[in-house]
């Protein structure tokens, strides 16, 4: 037990470096705290004797006993004060250089140093509080830099330097030493941390550390271990982490007799799963408790015996994900817990064997060079061991599988994906460049997070599509200039709440927030949230269900402030019925979801109810699925389905489901044989823009059907929100309709040239700026429509900035603007004129049908097609009197 036990907790250390296959906590995953269990006699006296062998060797701190007559609160702050002393300059760190804890200094100064004078001025009290709290950074900070100021100033007094250079060296340690402002890069952790995004001062920093005075206790807490936290990882630099300096131990003896212990274990756990999730570097947590005295507050598991720890922190982890990933599936399971409870048996075990000072030392020369030499070559792979997994940002939460929350472009979501880097990279640039002049903020609000390889290709395009509309209004004369911050509120919009409210919080200068991209009532909810609590606008772009508009009309409007870019379900029906009247005379069949929380496909299935008409097709065939990623059952249904279509007469198949289940339903009814049909055409929503991305090449093979096997050609026709050949092809089919005769630019339809012309510039603008956004495809209409999401929004914005006369005009006045967006005031987007209503309604818009052909390797575009069968009036984008009547 003792040896198991030391070797863990020697790999734990990276006492033995540089050796293969050693323990370590996940950096992506955060990390464990590990609990000593067992008799009194057994882990009582342990963490003393492990101060005593290792005082000088790790970074250690020294449990004390807790002064009785101290509040339950002052306890926690005493031993949090012992824990930075310990692993600080009374430790011996890596490199000779003290763990410095100066934002740790700074909390302590705010909350339990500095009192308030209720007699003076506010201004007065913040000057107080801002130069107690840049004096404690300050004499932190000096014992961090007192070894190189007196290694420099022995240089600076050695004769030959001070002969040779004239004392040159002494006079730049004092210029140096004189502008020295240590507290800067203190106040820039808690501006980022607080303020991501805004040019804030000091001052407000100092004031918002006066205001958390004010804060329940455990807040406080919370953030001096998030403070603690961030210091130990600013101190283990990419170097340090490469040359495996040992990291700090923190020794929680009796969690199950002290409560102030208990609590810090606690704060711990809150501060890995919220603020310190980002960390590299964690601190080595070991806490002891007589058996089951202490157990953790949630996810608690069964003890491991102390021989299995090597194996059962790995475990841990695995436990968590895969518990994660159940949870994604719509089953409650709990998260295990954080704390590894170790169970130890008589005798008690000895602390590690002290380590000597020479062994595998950290200057050593050999192990310098591989770690240069390896980072060199990391380097130059774009493979770094340093870089940050997976996971989360700064100011960025992780809700069960998701991060969540508002990034200006710093907190990459789904940074593992190719290209999704450099976007982000590139949309913090361009805040950067306008932070100093008159901005308005536009969040763009989509699910950021997946694991299906189509969807995560689609949030890509989503998020460059952003980022082209964000560089083109910028890139215009025209003001205000958009600030944009992408803000996930996780898969399936499940946490749009925190989003939202960190997104209020965040950006004073939030004036709209665009995207929204699935049908489902946490849409639905977010949405309605936006506009009537908070009276923010709205611009949404692939949501599609008719609850998601609002009815043409004088109002009052159920999304007052909502503008919407594409079609509706409905609207879509009606343009595919118009570009082929034979789908509706011909025998059909549906295919339908009935999840109940799903717009989407309610609103799909009653637009395909209502084109079939009261044909002579089959009866309805519905299903209902588990979510919109979730295949659960229905591949036997989808059997039963195919085997009952092949007895019909029906070869047209409308299908209101998601792309996850129409991509099961093509394969189950090219898979099954029937010898009778020939042919399946299937007719579906712009959800299935996916489609193509989902399917391999075997599965297009599989499509193309088999004559001689019975099994039939299977392809799917949709009307798409935009598709990048539409307007070259329809320009060409326009020309050659006219007749053979040269036609000047000037007598195209400006319905036609305009998008034409917007379309071109989307991919000049992508081209020029590759290098910020990885490969752009607008094969699927998702970069094309949410670049127009942002030219909508900015279109809107400047024209009540010109109405108002203001750099920046009010989100009310937005509002108020949007009815103009139409004739003159046209959005000219990529995938065609967005002529708006009164009531925010897309009127008229032009769709691109599209047919996924098996026989073609690409998307095939048919046509362009409109809901009223024709384009915008007189070509002017007029928008009648009566918009929602019918023709």
């Amino acid at each position: 037990m003792e040896q198991a036990l030391d070797a863990a907790l020697a790999q734990l250390t990276i006492r033995d470096r540089l050796r293969f296959g050693r323990l370590r906590f996940h950096r992506s995953s955060g990390a464990l705290i590990l609990q000593l269990e067992g008799e009194e006699a057994t882990v009582r006296g342990w963490p003393r004797l492990f101060h005593e062998r290792h005082r000088g060797v790790l970074p250690v701190n020294c449990p004390d006993e807790l002064p009785a007559e101290e509040t339950p609160e002052q306890q926690v702050v005493t031993e949090l004060l012992a824990i930075a002393q310990g692993c600080g300059y009374d430790g011996r760190p890596a490199y000779r250089l003290p763990i410095g804890f100066p934002r740790f200094a700074a909390a302590f100064a705010a909350l339990y140093v500095w009192r308030p004078d209720d007699g003076q001025m506010p201004a007065k009290q913040n000057a107080k509080i801002a130069r107690m709290v840049k004096q404690a950074i300050a004499e932190e900070r000096r014992y961090t830099l007192q070894e190189m100021k007196e290694r420099a100033e022995a240089l600076a007094r050695d004769e030959q330097i001070a002969q040779q250079l004239g004392g040159l060296v002494g006079v730049l340690v004092k210029v140096a030493d004189v502008c020295r402002l240590p507290h800067r890069r203190t106040v820039r952790w808690y501006r980022r941390k607080w303020f991501r995004g805004r040019v804030v001062t000091q001052l407000e920093v100092f004031r918002e550390l006066r205001a958390r005075q004010r804060e329940p206790v455990a807040d406080k807490q919370l953030l001096l271990v998030e403070a603690l936290l961030a210091d130990i990882d600013a101190h283990y630099g990419r170097f340090r982490r490469l040359n495996r300096a040992r990291r700090p131990v923190i020794l929680l003896p009796d969690v199950d007799r002290s409560a102030a212990r208990r609590q810090i274990r606690d704060r711990l756990l809150d501060a890995y799963d919220d603020g310190a999730r980002e960390l590299r570097v964690h601190p080595v947590v070991i806490a002891t408790s007589a058996p089951g005295a202490a157990p953790p507050p949630r996810g608690e598991q069964p003890p491991v015996a102390a021989e299995e720890i090597t194996a059962a922190v790995p475990d841990r982890f695995r436990a968590r994900d895969e518990a994660v990933e159940r949870w994604r599936r719509s089953q409650d399971v709990p998260l295990p817990s954080r704390v590894l409870q170790v169970r130890l048996a008589s005798p008690p075990p000895a602390p590690l064997p002290a380590l000597g000072a020479g062994r595998w030392g950290p200057a050593m020369l050999s192990a310098g060079t591989v770690a240069v030499v390896s980072a060199v070559l990391a380097g130059l792979l774009n493979w770094a061991p340093w870089g940050r997994a997976d996971g989360c940002g700064e100011r960025l939460l992780m809700r069960g599988a998701d991060c969540v929350g508002v990034s200006d472009g710093t907190g990459v979501f789904m940074p593992g994906l190719r290209g999704m880097r450099e976007v982000f990279a590139g949309i913090e640039a361009e805040n950067e460049r306008i932070a100093h002049t008159a901005h308005a903020t536009v969040a763009l609000m989509i699910p950021m997070e997946s694991d299906n390889p189509a969807v995560r290709r689609q949030i890509l395009s989503e998020v460059q599509g952003a980022y082209l509309g964000q560089l083109q209004a910028n890139g215009s004369d025209a003001t205000p200039p958009i600030r944009l911050v992408a803000a996930n509120p996780g898969r399936d919009y499940r946490a749009w709440r925190y989003t939202v409210d960190r997104l209020v919080d965040q950006e004073p200068e939030l004036r709209m927030v665009v995207g929204f991209n699935l049908s489902l009532d946490s849409t639905q909810q977010a949405m309605s949230h936006l506009t009537n609590e908070l009276r923010i606008p709205v611009v949404a772009g692939l949501v599609t269900s008719q609850s998601f508009a609002n009815a043409d009309g004088p109002g009052p409007y159920r999304y007052p402030g909502l503008a919407r870019v594409v079609s509706t379900a409905k609207d879509q029906a009606a343009a595919l019925l118009r570009y082929d009247p034979g789908l509706a005379r011909a025998q059909t069949a549906l295919v339908a979801d009935t999840r109940p929380d799903d717009s989407y496909d309610k609103s799909l299935r009653d637009a395909f109810t209502e084109a079939r008409g009261g044909g002579a097709g089959a009866q309805d065939m519905t299903f209902t699925s588990e979510g919109p990623e979730v295949a659960g059952v229905t591949p036997n249904e989808f059997e039963t389905f195919a085997m009952n279509l092949c007895e019909s007469k029906a070869r047209v198949v409308y299908f209101a489901g998601r792309a996850f289940h129409l991509e099961l339903f093509v394969k189950k009814l090219a898979r099954t044989y029937c010898a009778r049909k020939k042919s399946y055409t299937v007719i579906s929503g712009s959800d299935a823009t996916t489609l193509d991305e989902r399917l391999d090449g075997t599965e297009r093979a599989l499509l193309r059907g088999d004559p001689g096997a019975g099994t039939p050609t299977v392809n799917v026709l949709y009307a798409a929100p935009a598709h990048p050949d539409a307007w070259d092809v329809e320009v060409g089919r326009w020309k050659k309709r006219v007749g053979k005769r040269r036609t000047a630019p000037g007598e195209l339809p400006r319905y036609l040239i305009e998008p034409q012309r917007a379309m071109a510039q989307l991919r000049a603008v992508a081209r020029a700026h590759a290098g910020k956004l990885g490969t752009v495809r607008f094969d699927d209409g998702r970069a094309i429509e949410t670049h127009d999401v942002i030219l909508t929004a900015a279109k809107a914005l400047t024209k009540a900035a010109a109405t108002t006369r203001t750099p920046v005009p009010s989100k009310e006045r937005v509002k108020e603007d949007y009815e103009n967006l139409n004739s003159a005031f046209r959005v000219q987007g990529a995938g065609g004129w967005i002529c708006l209503t009164n009531a925010g309604n897309p009127y008229n818009k032009a769709l691109a049908i599209v047919r996924l052909d098996p026989m073609r390797a690409k998307l095939s575009f048919e046509a362009l097609a409109w809901p009223k069968g024709a384009p915008a009036a007189d070509d002017r984008c007029v928008v009648p009197q009566n918009p929602g009547a019918s023709d």
